[in-house]
């Protein structure tokens, strides 16, 4: 995650660019609002926590797609991760 803050847009909100996403497709970056990094970061953190690894590029792409969701959904999702990695943790134990 290489997130950089970009300024402000034309509806007056903040915007920030992921760096780590830049294509040839977003050669600059993906852009996004404020509220959407608020759902992005912690997204991004909690899954590599629960991997143990940084995300791959078409991973967090995949991330920055979902936290344009609604709150609830990504919550789901973060649940559904969380339960298969503590269901790791017990298999090996």
């Amino acid at each position: 995650m290489n997130l950089k803050y970009k300024g402000i847009n034309k509806r007056g909100r903040s915007e920030w660019i992921e760096l780590d996403l830049i294509s040839n497709y977003d050669p600059e970056g993906v852009v996004m609002e404020e509220w959407q990094v608020n759902q992005y970061r912690p997204l991004v953190e909690g899954i590599q926590v629960s991997i143990g690894r940084e995300m791959t590029k078409k991973e967090l792409s995949t991330v920055q797609w979902l936290s344009g969701s609604e709150k609830s959904s990504i919550s789901n999702i973060m649940g559904i991760i969380y339960a298969a990695h503590e269901h790791g943790k017990e298999a090996v134990t």
